[in-house]
């Protein structure tokens, strides 16, 4: 088959163990991909301002980035947007009164930045560990603390892309899977303790159509590569899903091809095998 997009996820896949920086491969083979008229599109969880310094910048392939698991779209040159997802007020609300009910810490994403509780702040700091990168690089940067999450969540200059629950024990993973699945929602698990929020439209499938509308592209020619729950729908809808050798089993058997690992430059394996037609 011959490709005319590549839908590209950027933790755990793009982006090496860092979570800053493409491998010199990955950036050839997508500058050639690209040279071949092929459009190279990041999907991911991550807001505008929270993007690492490997994208944008200023790369020939550099167009349109889709954020916040299909929340938005935007130009990667200026971050203009182009189509978005947002949720409302009183669903807000409904997922800030679930998350206290199931006594679990919550963020409220919105104009690039996570607010959450200092309350749940701390929470998050005792758990530490697999909250590793979470606390030190994005919360550090970007969180900011509230007295008052419902109150935050009125006013009318914030547009909420996401809503995160960072930490689940693993025993209420069902119980919160249920709750969620009764409201009109998206959601999906970026990590086997967290989960990611978004309006009912705004998936990675989504985005990845809506790139494919705006740039012309017949999405059965689209390539999908990604490692994490939040990547199933975008592996399925794409004419071919590609899993990180790194994924857990269930987004490898949404998957239509299983490439090397993150630390095996699996995506650049990817994108010479299936666009480039290169064999190493």
């Amino acid at each position: 088959m011959e490709f005319s997009l590549i839908a590209l996820d950027l933790d755990g896949t793009a982006l090496q163990a860092d979570h800053v920086s493409f491998s010199p491969r990955l950036s050839a083979a997508l500058l050639a991909a690209h040279r071949r008229g092929v459009a190279v599109v990041p999907i991911t969880g991550r807001q505008f301002a929270m993007l690492p310094p490997a994208v944008p910048t200023g790369a020939e392939w550099e167009e349109l980035c889709v954020l916040c698991n299909g929340s938005e779209v935007r130009r990667l040159a200026d971050g203009a947007l182009l189509d978005s997802h947002y949720m409302a007020a009183p669903l807000i609300l409904a997922l800030i009164d679930l998350a206290w009910r199931l006594d679990l810490p919550v963020e409220l994403s919105a104009g690039g930045r996570l607010y959450l509780t200092g309350t749940d702040w701390e929470r998050l700091r005792g758990i530490g560990g697999p909250l590793a990168f979470h606390l030190n690089t994005i919360l550090s940067a970007r969180g900011r603390a509230v007295p008052d999450l419902t109150a935050l969540c009125r006013e009318e200059r914030l547009c909420f892309d996401k809503v995160n629950l960072p930490y689940l024990p693993t025993e209420r993973r069902a119980e919160v899977e249920a709750a969620l699945s009764a409201l009109p929602l998206s959601f999906a698990w970026s990590s086997p303790r967290s989960i990611e929020i978004t309006h009912r439209e705004a998936t990675k499938a989504q985005g990845l159509l809506r790139v494919c509308s705006l740039l012309g592209v017949d999405s059965a020619r689209t390539l999908a590569i990604g490692d994490s729950g939040n990547d199933i729908p975008m592996l399925r809808a794409a004419g071919l899903g590609v899993a990180m050798g790194n994924a857990p089993q269930e987004v490898r058997d949404a998957a239509g091809a299983v490439t090397l690992s993150n630390a095996e430059d699996g995506a650049a394996a990817a994108v010479e095998r299936y666009v480039l037609k290169e064999t190493r």
